[in-house]
């Protein structure tokens, strides 16, 4: 499958050098590493907020000549939220973002009630803004970088003020848009068990990538320690259990687990 996002030979002092990403289009991708490593830079830079004179393309096209249209294809969330806010509501803030790109009134009102719906922030669109949790602005944020319908998603710490339960609810709702319309979802996330929602794990180390594979060959103890990480607490468990024969094959749903425990 063609590459949606192509990073060839990425040089930025201190924090990488020569580094190579290649991003399949329709992929569910977790970019980790230990605190300072620079995954938040790698995202600035694909937003080109931070330039470089190295080989970036994205949807086809250069990062360098085509910024503008780039951006078009791509929806952000970072963690704090509230940069993202220049009016007094989610639905002001939302239909000032829509009118931007162009949308026309009737688009706005449906794309707006569509993806509010899906997760289930309705009941927010006419609050005000700085009355909101910190988890509530993180789902509007959400819902607001998906408006337009992107191709690409980038998560920097997207759902850090979000609990466990809602968590897990976003990340169904996300992977059927990675399923169902090839949305390529690109996470950074401090939290280990966040990376087992997606379906490959690349760890930044030394400046370079030093692994890119799906989740099940990624999660090896030996790699994550080298990295300064820790593997998330089902790849753990499971390779203890793995270990001491009580399951054949590496299992990272709890459910699932307990299933087989109980057989």
């Amino acid at each position: 499958m063609e590459s949606i996002i192509r990073i060839e030979n990425l040089n930025y002092y201190p924090l990488f050098s020569n580094l190579t990403l290649k991003v399949r289009k329709g992929s569910f991708l977790s970019i980790i590493g230990r605190n300072g490593c620079g995954k938040s830079m790698l995202f600035k830079i694909l937003l080109g907020l931070i330039p470089t004179d190295s080989t970036i393309q994205i949807e086809n096209m250069s990062l360098k000549e085509n910024k503008q249209a780039i951006l078009k294809h791509i929806g952000v969330v970072f963690e704090n939220p509230n940069s993202n806010f220049i009016e007094e509501t989610p639905r002001e803030n939302m239909k000032v973002y829509m009118k931007n790109l162009g949308y026309a009134e009737s688009k706005i009102k449906k794309r707006i009630d569509e993806v509010c719906t899906q997760f289930e922030i309705s009941s927010l669109l006419d609050c005000t803004i700085s009355n909101l949790s910190g988890g509530e602005k993180q789902l509007v944020t959400l819902a607001l970088a998906l408006l337009h319908e992107p191709s690409i998603l980038l998560l920097d710490d997207a759902f850090s003020m979000i609990d466990g339960i809602t968590k897990e609810k976003i990340f169904k709702i996300l992977r059927k848009y990675n399923r169902e319309q090839k949305l390529t979802i690109i996470q950074i996330t401090h939290d280990m068990d966040d990376i087992l929602y997606g379906k490959e794990i690349a760890i930044i180390d030394e400046q370079k990538i030093i692994l890119h594979q799906k989740k099940e060959k990624a999660l090896q103890e030996e790699i994550f320690k080298k990295a300064g990480l820790e593997l998330p607490f089902m790849a753990s468990l499971s390779s203890k259990l793995k270990f001491y024969d009580l399951i054949d094959a590496p299992i990272l749903d709890m459910d699932k687990m307990v299933n087989t425990l109980w057989k």
